[in-house]
């Protein structure tokens, strides 16, 4: 006889997906929309809110623009909840990124585009295995559909996989099978009694949920592609370009409003002044009505003394501020109490950077300067990890950032220091003056000018194999610290 499970047990049928690619989002609910209560969220800082506040059975992680970034939300997922099985959503395989995310945590790995077949055995395969503690771990052969699988299969198999935590359900596998797996009630009421940040995270729900709201009205993702949710849907088909443009715009000047002659100039600086405002008119148009279909009853853009705003009583959360809040955060706590204690936060500001701000808009001239400085902001964010990863001895990790670092921005002269003794420490001479070596091509070709003597002092110290030739490195230099706004 089945009993139920105790409070702090992971629900057997409630998944986290975090990926921000609808694609991903219909194909699981396609397959597992029927089965299984789905939680998405494409943000990787309010995943790491969710997961301590709610009782996963599983969560599917979907791979980013940047290695390092993958492996920092699926090491922190498992650092909060290492019980959680975590399967990375792989879209461009290859065998750093499978060894990457294994070392990081993931259990599982499936990839993109999803078969429905390969999803739905993966997930009963972990959904069996949490309830009764068995399950096979022999794939089928259709689901081995990429030669690195077996790397995979003989990483994973060869340890202990993720360690088990907290009291084993004691329900039937079967229940999974029969639909009494779960009490829709149960977890209707739960979901209302979630803390206040659980509520305003999750933002996708099955219509078993559908009675719970989400409080904030409007989400705004500004750092990759630009998305919107609105209500808990997500707005992803605009009037037209220019509207969704236009639209970015006022959600991000939300606390304030916009003259109508400003917005002009932005968007058609080569037009005539009514011919300006005639477009403008008719893209404020398209919007009001798109915007409408989430909710006749509330204007979302207000025009009021000249001005157009989004409207003051939508609750709007974005992105690029919650990123703010913790570079602010992190550097206070970093000027009080070091590194060591403000790296959390850093880490959280890699994991949120999910592209650069409104990547898919490079030529809009307003997004310019912000996407610079958050791209800074970033970049020294991963400076700072990649010094702290240093100073604990990962160095692989550290390898790890520092490439992504460079592979950004190929003239950050400390970062090739940092990389250089990396590969020292590990044994890795060879690398470590290949590294010196594009470094002082990239400063020549980008810059023109020559190393620093520090760097060219590393340089000799490892090639004439000195004693403890980083000593000398300097750790937490200086760098350019960009403004939070």
């Amino acid at each position: 006889m089945d009993r139920e499970p105790p409070a702090n047990s992971p629900n057997p049928s409630t998944i986290l997906v975090v990926d921000p690619d609808d694609r991903i989002y219909k194909a699981f609910w396609a397959t597992l929309g029927s089965r299984y209560h789905l939680v998405f969220t494409p943000n990787e800082a309010l995943a790491n809110l969710i997961i301590n506040d709610f009782p996963f059975a599983m969560v599917f992680v979907g791979q980013n623009s940047t290695t390092q970034s993958d492996s920092l939300l699926i090491r922190t997922l498992k650092a909060e909840q290492p019980s959680i099985p975590i399967v990375f959503i792989a879209k461009k395989p290859t065998a750093d990124l499978i060894l990457s995310s294994f070392r990081a945590g993931a259990r599982d790995i499936i990839t993109a585009p999803i078969e429905p077949e390969e999803l739905m055995y993966i997930t009963e395969r972990i959904a069996t295995l949490r309830l009764t503690g068995r399950t096979s771990d022999n794939l089928p052969p259709s689901s081995a559909r990429f030669n690195l699988r077996n790397l995979w299969s003989q990483l994973r198999y060869g340890s202990q996989g993720y360690v088990e935590i907290g009291m084993q359900m004691e329900r039937q596998a079967s229940s999974l099978e029969n639909g009494t797996g779960s009490d829709d009630s149960t977890l209707v009421d739960r979901l209302r009694d979630a803390p206040a940040k659980v509520v305003r995270a999750l933002e996708h729900r099955t219509d078993k949920v559908s009675g719970w709201v989400d409080t904030a009205g409007m989400r705004v993702y500004f750092l990759g592609h630009f998305r919107t949710i609105i209500n808990g849907q997500m707005a992803d088909e605009w009037p037209s370009k220019k509207g969704k443009s236009l639209f970015a715009y006022l959600s991000y000047h939300y606390n304030k409003p916009i003259f109508r002659d400003v917005l002009m100039d932005v968007f058609w600086p080569k037009s005539m002044a009514e011919s300006a405002r005639n477009s403008l008119n008719v893209v404020i148009h398209g919007l009001r009505k798109r915007l409408q279909q989430f909710d006749t009853a509330r204007e979302y853009i207000i025009f009021k003394n000249e001005c157009y705003c989004i409207n003051p009583e939508i609750g709007i959360w974005t992105d690029v501020d919650e990123l703010r809040a913790l570079w602010r955060k992190g550097r206070a706590v970093e000027k009080n109490k070091g590194l060591e204690a403000a790296v959390e936060f850093y880490d959280q500001i890699a994991a949120i950077y999910s592209g650069d701000f409104m990547s898919d808009e490079l030529y809009e001239d307003w997004s310019t300067l912000e996407r610079e400085n958050l791209k800074e902001i970033f970049l020294v964010t991963l400076e700072k990890i990649s010094e702290n990863r240093f100073r604990l001895g990962n160095l692989a990790e550290a390898i790890s950032i520092c490439k992504a670092i460079l592979g950004r921005d190929g003239c950050r002269e400390e970062i090739y220091r940092r990389l250089m003794c990396c590969y020292q420490k590990t044994g890795r001479r060879d690398k470590a003056l290949l590294a010196y070596r594009k470094c002082v091509h990239a400063l020549k070709t980008e810059l023109d000018v020559a190393p620093a003597a520090a760097t060219i002092e590393l340089y000799k110290k490892i090639k004439t194999d000195a004693p403890d030739p980083c000593e000398s490195l300097r750790p937490g230099a200086a760098a350019r610290l960009p403004k939070a706004s």
